[in-house]
């Protein structure tokens, strides 16, 4: 039978069918046709979504550890920054990802795997921004991943922070003789400490580290060495201080 003649018997066959009746027979016959079509949809309708997100320039991408809103699923801190900032989430990709947690021992299967892409993202150069407790801030602050503030920080702005009763954290860098054993190479401002942030102590009504804090650490705000968006991570910085 020529495909016309197909055509032309189908639309009769369906033409004569109460519509009930009609849409079983179109799913039974045609239900493969259909699924097909419509995951096509999706898939195309995805991707051009993503194409479109992945289009748009990073405002600023932060790395949060270790704080008690780990297991939430609202994340206050981007809400609040979206607001802060004044961005256009039409124009502009914003990650400020609260999920990472890395235990004390680091030996568990999603510390490590945490680890890992945090190290993976350090190597790629696409963190801005690191917010955590400061013996998880060290351990990356011996591998050289942090920026010397010195660079960054002009004096209007350290006098801000002194003001405000803020204290420096200093990073330390470690190299290896020739025997396997570390010395410390050198030392330099790499961010803030923030125990007295008005901001954190309240987010969401809650201080989101005393957890941590009842353990005697301390959140420690340091900006990435290859940061890229030095001018978005410093708004940052001056909401979580109120500088």
């Amino acid at each position: 039978m020529a495909l016309q003649d197909e055509i032309n018997q189908e639309t009769k066959k369906l033409k004569d069918m109460p519509p009930k009746k009609k849409a079983e027979y179109i799913w039974e016959y045609y239900k493969f046709h259909i699924i097909g079509t419509i995951a096509a949809i999706i898939f195309i309708c995805v991707f051009i979504r993503d194409w479109r997100e992945n289009k748009k320039p990073v405002f600023l991408d932060m790395i949060v550890i270790n704080s008690d809103i780990a297991y939430t699923d609202d994340n206050p801190l981007r809400d609040d920054f979206i607001k802060y900032a004044g961005i256009d989430m039409d124009m502009y990709n914003l990650s400020i990802d609260t999920s990472f947690v890395i235990s004390d021992s680091g030996m568990d299967q999603l510390s490590l795997a945490n680890s890992e892409k945090l190290m993976a993202m350090f190597a790629a150069g696409t963190i801005d921004l690191l917010l955590g407790p400061d013996d998880l801030i060290n351990e990356y602050g011996a591998m050289n991943a942090y920026k010397n503030m010195d660079e960054v920080f002009t004096p209007e702005i350290k006098a801000q922070l002194e003001k405000n009763g803020y204290e420096v954290y200093y990073a330390t860098v470690y190299e290896e003789d020739e025997n396997g054993n570390l010395y410390p190479e050198q030392t330099f401002p790499a961010g803030i400490y923030l125990d007295n942030s008005g901001y954190l102590n309240s987010v969401g009504g809650t201080d989101i580290y005393k957890t941590q804090k009842d353990t005697g650490k301390r959140p420690v705000l340091a900006f990435a060495h290859s940061i890229k968006n030095m001018d978005n991570a410093l708004l940052m910085l001056k909401m979580l201080t109120g500088i």
